[in-house]
């Protein structure tokens, strides 16, 4: 038996020295080819990071990457890899193209595993990302990755691109702005009209609803319920607020505030609702009322032509 495991302890270390041999002897490269072993990356994210929209101008959202190595290899490989054991394998991740509308940055590129014979090995990392207001909603957002295992020794590298898919979240933001004042002086039987310009600054098709929140006793006041914004920077469509004051005979020396409330829903969506922006008005009413006048005026004018053509008849 002794001189059995002897011999046969001999032709292993034989047979190695000379693999060896014709390892030393090979170019690098028809050794690999010979040996066949191969470093295999795969790159995995949490999925309930990305399935949630990402708000626009919103906290940074973490994504955590999970970078898997393994080490394939042929027929003459499984007893090869052995000698790589422990051998460290270095792993590189960086961002190689986005929408011009998101922002990503990785926190640590530069990573490394060593091999593990038969075994898969786990490294981590992660990504900060970011949208801008101008992200379509709901539309398709993605972070193309390359992941890269360097050679080493007779373990050929890798290099693979993986991309990270997720969607931005509907950011209703509107501005309204008034073009020609908030404040008018007016007579108590005029009427003051108010434009009331509003821009989308989000980043969909958007309705604006509009509402008088307060009117005055005896005053009318009226709004432009609602107008649509379409998508795109700069987007902008006008409403107008209309008000009255009391007509009532006399003198009047009125001074009103009205306040219009202004909300931006997702046009095909209401449930999707933005914060609600004031804008207020003052109304200043002056001078005499006298209401119906004009119709009195107008029937003692008649009268008094036909008086007048009375007159010239029995003249004749």
């Amino acid at each position: 038996m002794t001189k059995k495991f002897k011999a046969v302890k001999a032709s292993i270390v034989t047979g190695l020295v000379f693999i060896s041999v014709i390892v030393a002897a090979l170019p690098t490269t028809s050794a690999g080819l010979i040996f066949d072993l191969q470093s295999v990356l795969t790159v995995s994210w949490r999925t309930n990071q990305t399935e949630q929209p990402v708000v626009p101008r919103g906290a940074l959202r973490s994504l955590d990457l999970t970078i898997s190595h393994t080490v394939t290899r042929g027929v003459f490989g499984e007893g090869m890899i052995r000698v790589y054991a422990n051998k460290v394998i270095v792993i590189s991740v960086e961002i190689v193209e986005t929408p011009t509308w998101v922002t990503a940055t990785i926190g640590q590129g530069t990573l490394s595993t060593t091999v593990q014979p038969g075994e898969t090995t786990y490294v981590y990392t992660s990504i900060s990302l970011q949208v801008a207001d101008d992200a379509p909603a709901y539309g398709l957002g993605y972070i193309k990755l390359k992941a890269t295992a360097k050679k080493a020794g007779l373990i050929e590298g890798f290099t693979q691109e993986f991309t990270l898919n997720f969607v931005p979240e509907y950011k209703p933001l509107i501005q309204p702005t008034l073009p020609e004042t908030n404040t008018k002086k007016i007579g108590p039987l005029d009427t003051a009209v108010f434009p009331i310009q509003v821009t989308n600054l989000g980043n969909a098709r958007t309705v604006v609803l509009l509402t008088v929140v307060n009117t005055p006793k005896d005053w009318n006041a009226i709004v432009t319920d609602q107008i649509i914004l379409e998508e795109g920077e700069g987007s902008s469509n006008t409403a107008y607020l209309v008000i009255k004051p009391p007509k009532n005979f006399g003198y009047h020396n009125d001074e009103k505030t009205i306040t219009v409330s202004m909300q931006p829903v997702k046009y095909d969506d209401y449930t999707k609702k933005g914060e609600i922006i004031y804008a207020t008005f003052l109304v200043e009413s002056r001078g005499f009322s006298t209401p119906g006048f004009e119709s009195i005026a107008f029937i003692g004018a008649l009268g008094l032509v036909l008086v007048i053509m009375t007159f010239l008849r029995k003249r004749k």
